[in-house]
């Protein structure tokens, strides 16, 4: 992000402090162990891989955009009388809205533990209130952490499962790589296509990832071969503009790069370029391609979420 005022590490580690001022970092990492032996069961995490996988979460640009405007809000509530009534509604949400963010880099069971850490915020920090803005942002903190050591603990490559999918379906990983290079460029007339492949193949080993391919096509297959009732094929089958479910899944894969890569997968999901288009046109011989038409604008969207936030582009703005 080119707006960072100072070295991108003082500002991350500015943050940090500031955050680590209000819940001393030793607190955060012990209710992320006490979140995994409540939820999961899972003891003996070494206090180490929490405490790495906590900065690491706190390393990213999304995060820090996100525990910012928390943490700048708060300062704010204290001075704004209006905020402050609003706030004390019990229906307030939005503090849970800007937190979640965060969560949503994580896949849905980071979202999942979020919940339970909200509702039982007390048990994990007695002594903090639970209302405020930063509280929330704590949540989404030892959630995504939790997430990410789970995750670590059955840590396995989907990327193959994900391309012999894809090819059943017709997609190569060149096809994806394709449009990634076509939407990354104008940001970067340089670009190296093997980054942009690497990228790719980053989201495709996640279990998110596959979880989402696996589906897509499972529902696509199903209706061509009529398992599902008459009302149900015939929305599918005709990709109904209503329907929405197959955009539901298909964003399940960018949010786990932020918001950027959610706002890439709308303009690609009305663009249809490339291989995209080429599914969303394809009905010959009663062939549904609803879902993955959307998947792949998922996957590529997600890759230029993650190649957004690895790398320096020189440019903020495309060239015309």
């Amino acid at each position: 992000m080119k707006t960072f005022l100072k070295e991108k590490s003082l500002v991350l580690k500015e943050m940090r402090d500031e955050v680590f001022h209000h819940f001393p970092q030793a607190d955060i990492e012990t209710a992320v162990a006490r979140l995994l032996v409540e939820v999961k069961g899972i003891r003996k995490i070494p206090h180490e891989l929490i405490a790495e996988t906590l900065l690491g979460v706190l390393g990213k640009t999304e995060t820090y955009n996100v525990m910012m405007t928390l943490l700048e809000m708060d300062k704010k509530v204290r001075h704004d009388q209006e905020l402050l009534a609003s706030m004390k509604d019990s229906a307030y949400n939005l503090h849970r809205t800007i937190a979640m963010s965060i969560c949503g880099m994580y896949g849905s069971g980071a979202s999942s533990l979020f919940g339970f850490v909200d509702c039982k915020f007390r048990f994990f920090f007695p002594h903090k209130r639970p209302k405020s803005f930063l509280s929330k942002g704590i949540c989404a903190l030892v959630a995504s952490t939790a997430s990410v050591v789970i995750s670590e603990k059955v840590k396995v490559d989907y990327s193959e499962r994900n391309l012999s999918l894809l090819a059943s379906r017709g997609v190569a990983l060149d096809d994806i790589v394709d449009i990634v290079d076509m939407l990354q460029r104008p940001y970067n007339p340089d670009l190296d296509r093997k980054l942009c492949e690497h990228h790719v193949l980053a989201v495709l080993r996640k279990q998110q990832t596959y979880h989402a391919v696996q589906l897509a096509i499972k529902i696509d297959e199903g209706v061509e071969k009529k398992e599902f009732n008459q009302q149900y094929n015939h929305i599918v089958g005709s990709d109904e503009g209503l329907f929405g479910v197959d955009e539901s899944i298909a964003t399940a894969i960018p949010l786990m790069y932020g918001t950027i890569a959610l706002t890439n997968f709308g303009y690609l999901d009305k663009a249809k370029t490339g291989i995209i288009k080429e599914l969303d046109s394809d009905h010959t011989g009663g062939k549904c391609n609803t879902f993955i038409d959307d998947l792949v604008c998922g996957l590529v969207a997600a890759a230029c979420g993650r190649l957004a936030h690895n790398s320096v582009s020189p440019l903020n703005k495309p060239l015309d």
